[in-house]
């Protein structure tokens, strides 16, 4: 993993502060920007991979077999700064649930 880099894909206002942080980002001015983008991601230079709700959303819809499972990059959903659509929460809960085998919180 020596050398990979982290990357985000949303919107300008979204990815703003993560490129102070270093962190590669590549603008979505439109969510349906999103797989033009993807694919045109060298993804074996990436660790993670950060993705907006808006653009995953369309991501999840448009390219088959995303997001990836197993290996890298991983893949991170976050909420926008427009707000949030609550996917990351039921996201995490998922890999918990498929992690442990049982839901937490109930």
């Amino acid at each position: 993993m020596a050398g990979k880099k982290v990357a985000m894909i949303g919107g300008r206002t979204s990815t703003l502060g993560f490129r102070a942080l270093g962190v590669e980002t590549f603008v979505a001015p439109l969510p349906e920007d999103g797989p033009r983008i993807w694919q045109g991601l060298d993804l074996d230079r990436y660790a993670v991979v950060m993705v907006t709700e808006p653009v995953f959303e369309v991501l999840e819809r448009e390219i088959p077999g995303f997001p990836p499972f197993g290996g890298l990059p991983v893949v991170l959903v976050i909420p926008a700064v427009t707000g949030t659509r609550e996917m990351a929460v039921a996201r995490m809960r998922e890999r918990i649930v498929k992690a442990v085998g049982a839901d937490l919180e109930r």
